[in-house]
């Protein structure tokens, strides 16, 4: 998911995404937290939510990447 993108829950729940499927409600608290970090973004005004990465996130991602 370190990319640049634009996506609706759905989208970011989908184990090709995410390497697993969570249950909603976590995946809900996830993205809670990644929004109140900072590296993703809701948008405004659009139905249904729609997150897109920060390029804090995709920093972090890389980072993240490089520690496996």
């Amino acid at each position: 998911m370190i990319k640049h993108e634009t996506l609706t829950i759905d989208d970011i729940g989908k184990e090709k995404n995410l390497g697993l499927v969570p249950a909603p409600n976590h995946l809900q608290f996830l993205l809670d937290e990644l929004v109140e970090s900072g590296h993703i973004h809701t948008l405004d005004g659009v139905f249904p939510c729609t997150y897109t990465i920060t390029t804090k996130g995709i920093i972090e991602g890389r980072r993240l990447g490089q520690e496996k």
